[in-house]
């Protein structure tokens, strides 16, 4: 009679199976994580971009109120700027006074209206709302313009 040998361990077919099951379930992950990461930043510029706008309504009600220009603040859009807002349908008419005119905000700018921790610049018209983000043009998931009206 023959003895039988017992197999111990793992066989070679088992083991590589493992390591591709691995191998798929890591890819998923990593997959997702990086929509994940995509979404989020997508959400804080849209968020930025809201803020802005907030507060470009805020100034624009407090030189209504008051008639103090010092309400409106940045520099205004130059049409080169505008130029680079491509596929943007720009609303520019005659302006009847400084709040229909179309103002770029920087940094700082944007620190004296109560936004921080931003380096994006902005060109905002303070009469109609209007906020375009200058740093970040369009969003990279969807290429949607980051544009509020």
């Amino acid at each position: 009679m023959r003895k039988i040998k017992k197999e111990q361990g793992i066989t070679m077919m088992v083991l590589v199976i493992t390591i591709v099951v691995l191998i798929i379930l890591s890819a998923i992950v990593i997959r997702y994580s990086i929509d994940g990461i995509e979404y989020s930043r997508e959400k804080k510029l849209l968020s930025d971009l809201e803020a802005v706008q907030h507060a470009v309504y805020e100034q624009y009600e407090q030189y209504k109120v008051t008639g103090d220009e010092s309400f409106i603040i940045g520099s205004e859009a130059s049409s080169s700027d505008k130029a680079t807002l491509e596929g943007n349908t720009w609303k520019i008419t005659s302006p009847k006074d400084n709040a229909e005119k179309y103002y770029k905000l920087n940094q700082d700018d944007l620190e004296k209206i109560g936004i921080e921790n931003t380096e994006d610049e902005y060109i905002v018209n303070y009469k109609t709302g209007e906020c375009y983000n200058l740093t970040q043009k369009r969003t990279k998931e969807n290429h949607r313009v980051l544009y509020i009206d």
